[in-house]
């Protein structure tokens, strides 16, 4: 029973740092909109890659892996960079969830144990007094209907959480995708027209 219930708090405690980092991660994909794609689509790169100093890590460290590559400040090529950095991040965000979706599914055979234990319970009392009924068992059932409520409910709110957090990092994850995408589309847009230029200049 005491195992259970550290279990869901420890659940619970997992779930608040999940959730407040995803809320710090819809928050950095907002600045990314202002301080970053929206200099790039005016081909300002040195105040877009200012602008990543506002955005909060993981993501930042995304464009500025990309951004770097583009102005020549670290050799490479700017689309593994951010797509690295990209695999990076989504992995941060879904880190501990393991936890969850593990405790959702061990923790009604935990209960199911506390049951057995319980029903055992009553039967020993029952050939311990050498007689039955209800006064005998009721300790013992009692005690194996809480254990049973308490897994369901601990494995319950682990799967509500799981799922929840789930979907929110994979809205992160999107949000992340589109404007990873439209970061490298603007940088190979720029090298294009770079390319462009020094052609005409030579001839």
């Amino acid at each position: 029973m005491i195992l259970m219930v550290l279990t869901s708090v420890f659940i619970v405690a997992v779930a608040l740092e999940r959730l407040l980092m995803m809320a710090r991660g819809f928050w950095a994909m907002r600045t990314v909109e202002v301080r970053v794609l929206s200099p790039l689509r005016l081909g300002k790169f040195d105040e877009a890659r200012q602008g990543c100093g506002d955005v909060g890590l993981p993501i930042r460290r995304v464009f500025v892996a990309g951004l770097d590559r583009a102005t020549g400040k670290v050799a490479g090529d700017p689309g593994m960079a951010i797509a690295r950095e990209q695999r990076r991040a989504v992995a941060s965000y879904r880190s501990w969830l393991w936890i969850l979706g593990t405790a959702g599914a061990l923790m009604p055979f935990v209960g199911l144990l506390g049951t057995v234990v319980g029903v055992m319970g009553s039967f020993r009392a029952i050939g311990e007094s050498g007689q039955g009924g209800f006064a005998v068992v009721s300790t013992g059932i009692s005690q194996a209907l809480i254990a049973t409520a308490v897994g369901l409910f601990v494995a319950l709110e682990a799967v509500v959480l799981f799922n929840v957090l789930q979907n929110l990092g994979g809205a992160v994850a999107r949000r992340l995708s589109f404007a990873a995408d439209e970061c490298l589309e603007l940088i190979r847009v720029r090298g294009d027209q770079g390319s462009a230029g020094a052609g005409s200049s030579v001839q």
